[in-house]
């Protein structure tokens, strides 16, 4: 249940429609909670395989360092937006996921992630990516984004 009703209700999706959104972008911004307080956000790629979100990382830096302190993060992304001058306003499709960010240790699950990066963004490429995901297979981090919520918004104009 949503704790926090979307002040214009008539632009929240389905959660079929959201996922939909979720699963046509390839970035998104990932904040998490920062030192002294302030939240800390990067933008980052990600996939969607079987309806989890993954996204892959260095293993060390600073939003490493912030996971190790608190696993509760905030998801964001914009797959498509557009001004629209004539109505001072903009069209757009958005998705918010809050919850834990997870180590994927998992190493089925991990090349299963990394390889979908492969296939899904880099089409063409499988053969130079799935050496490129052999050689840096342990020195790759993958993290999943747990949600404990997801909601999508959309304006057509």
């Amino acid at each position: 249940m949503n704790k926090h009703p979307m002040h214009k209700a008539d632009r929240q999706l389905s959660p079929e429609d959201t996922l939909a959104i979720l699963k046509k972008g390839d970035h998104g911004t990932l904040s998490v909670n920062g030192d002294d307080g302030y939240p800390y956000a990067v933008p980052i790629n990600y996939i969607v395989v079987n309806d989890k979100v993954y996204l892959h990382s260095a293993p060390y830096g600073y939003k490493m360092e912030c996971l190790e302190k608190s696993k509760k993060c905030c998801f964001s992304v914009i797959v498509s937006a557009q001004i629209l001058p004539s109505k001072i306003t903009a069209a757009f499709e958005s998705v918010i996921i809050t919850g834990d960010v997870a180590m994927v240790t998992d190493e089925a699950e991990k090349r299963a992630a990394l390889e979908a990066f492969v296939t899904q963004k880099h089409p063409g490429y499988e053969e130079i990516g799935f050496k490129m995901i052999d050689k840096l297979f342990h020195k790759t981090a993958l993290l999943r984004v747990d949600a404990q919520e997801m909601t999508g918004k959309a304006y057509k104009g």
